[in-house]
């Protein structure tokens, strides 16, 4: 039996089409040849995540993303998506959509958990998202950034206060500051060389110095227990000069002349018999003529002797 190239045709173009509408809805998630599950999760931001993205667990596709449409309060995103049905998914399992690679592809993955009740067909699941490496490394970057900004103004601000700092006459007195701590160094090192020279030429003389004062230290080291004696000899003066009486003798010396003055104040009044006999004048005038007879008799026993005395050497007539 011979086929017609129309025939043949005919049946080319149904084949061509039956896979275009095969490969259409596979690209939009939806597969005719194995029945699946679908369930939902509800998202606040699926930035990267596309209709037909796949769905894994432990890194193994089980299902496909069938769908994703805003919610009513326009303030989440609802994803539909497919789960083979051999695959039970445990209730408390997260849906999370992760990067698939670096190039920003995302996808669902599944964390299941140990519980042993699962979902129903078109429950929804619990949801979250990982953070992208463009957000993860534009916060990074943030605090960087913002810190680099404000070490840009910070040396903005130093370059314009150095600027205003340094105008000229600054930096003239910068100049004659340094010529004049030149100058100060200069100096210094003609003091260090004269200060070296007068040391060289008295190399002698402070030899003689030392020997002089090495000779002193050897006298004392030798000499330490007479000195030591001398100190002990020292030390005993002063102890006995301590535990003398001298306060009581300074006291008993200051006593005496109290009484003396208290004795020379009543002979000034003619008190007592040195009082009387100082200050009696008749006593004075009786003594003093006392006195003359005294020296009259005396004057006159002198002279003539034999008028009171009488002896004889051989023993004679007494008279």
């Amino acid at each position: 039996m011979k086929i017609s190239n129309e025939t043949k045709i005919g049946v080319l173009a149904t084949i061509s089409v039956v896979l275009l509408i095969i490969g259409y809805n596979y690209l939009q998630g939806r597969d005719f040849f194995t029945t699946a599950n679908v369930y939902f999760a509800k998202y606040k931001f699926v930035d990267g995540l596309a209709v037909s993205n796949p769905v894994k667990l432990h890194g193994m596709n089980i299902g496909r993303v069938t769908e994703m449409k805003l919610d009513k309060d326009k303030e989440t995103v609802i994803v539909k998506f497919t789960v083979r049905k051999d695959i039970e998914i445990p209730i408390g399992s997260v849906a999370r959509i992760v990067s698939a690679d670096i190039l920003g592809a995302k996808v669902v993955d599944l964390t299941f958990t140990n519980n042993q009740k699962v979902y129903q067909d078109k429950d929804t699941l619990q949801s979250s998202v990982q953070e992208s490496l463009t957000s993860s490394v534009r916060a990074e970057i943030l605090p960087v950034k913002q810190k680099a900004e404000n070490l840009i103004s910070s040396i903005d601000s130093v370059i314009v206060i150095v600027k205003s700092i340094l105008n000229q006459n600054t930096r003239k007195g910068i100049i004659e500051s340094v010529t004049k701590i030149q100058a100060t160094f200069e100096n210094l090192n003609q003091g260090t060389e004269q200060l070296n020279d007068l040391l060289n030429a008295n190399v002698k003389r402070l030899d003689r110095i030392f020997q002089n004062v090495e000779s002193i230290t050897l006298n004392f080291k030798n000499n330490e227990k007479t000195i030591n004696s001398i100190l002990s000899n020292i030390n005993d003066v002063t102890d006995s000069l301590q535990q003398s009486n001298v306060k009581q003798i300074v006291n008993n010396a200051a006593y005496n002349l109290a009484q003396i003055r208290l004795l020379l104040d009543k002979i000034n009044k003619g008190e007592g018999n040195v009082g009387l006999l100082l200050q009696d004048e008749n006593i004075y005038k009786n003594l003093e003529k006392s006195s003359k007879d005294l020296d009259l008799l005396m004057e006159d026993i002198r002279l003539h002797p034999k008028r009171y005395v009488n002896f004889s050497i051989f023993g004679g007539r007494k008279k």
